[in-house]
Parts: structure tokens; sequence; C-alpha cells
């Protein structure tokens, strides 16, 4: 999905104010992703308290710090050394779980 489909789609809900335009959505949904972004920006992730978003019914976004590595290209062999850096990762809610796999268990029963 786009940003300009997520906008559309919000939008076009039923359950909001039909008073503002597609436009003064944009500007809510960019203030979300960066209030979110800068939060794990300014975050500092630790073993005991890693940084992480919780929204109920959707999942859970933790920052966390992988360690150096060392991979190996594939095409020539070479060896290529990574630095350690810190990655958002997402955990999906029980509720979003259940929702994916409903709708896949659906699918593979009519393909059959």
């Amino acid at each position: 999905m786009t940003k300009a489909e997520l906008i559309a789609r919000v939008a076009s809900r039923k359950d909001l104010p039909r008073t503002l335009t597609k436009k003064a959505y944009a500007r809510i949904i960019d203030a979300v992703f960066t209030e979110v972004g800068d939060y794990f920006i300014r975050a500092r992730p630790n073993a005991a308290n890693p940084p992480r978003l919780n929204y109920p019914g959707f999942g859970t976004f933790t920052k966390r710090r992988r360690n150096s590595r060392v991979v190996r290209n594939p095409q020539t062999g070479d060896l290529i050394p990574i630095p350690s850096q810190c990655t958002v990762v997402f955990t999906p809610g029980q509720e979003l779980k259940g929702l994916i796999n409903r709708t896949i268990v659906r699918g593979n029963s009519s393909a059959a």
C-alpha cells in the first residue's frame, strides 16, 4: 500500500468526519508517523528495557540493536563486515494474527 492509498482509505471511512479534506487526513497521518519515528530515533535500546510501541489489536514495534557480523558476498565470495546497528522489529498482535490466518484459510479452502 502506498501513502496515497492509505490516505484515500482513511478518508473514505464512514466512521470519520466528512468535514476533513484528504489534505487534512494526510497531515494527521504524517504527524502520527513522524511521532513514531521520532520516538524510536530518540529512544536508547538496552537489553533490560527496549523501547517499544504497543498498539493493542495490531501489534508491537520494538527497537533492537543488531550486533556486528561478517557476511559473504554471494557473487564474489568476499567477506564483508557489517557494523552493529539499531533496527525496529514488528510483532503482530493476537487479533491481527487471527484475522490474517482466517483470511488465508478461507483463501485456501475456496481455491480447493
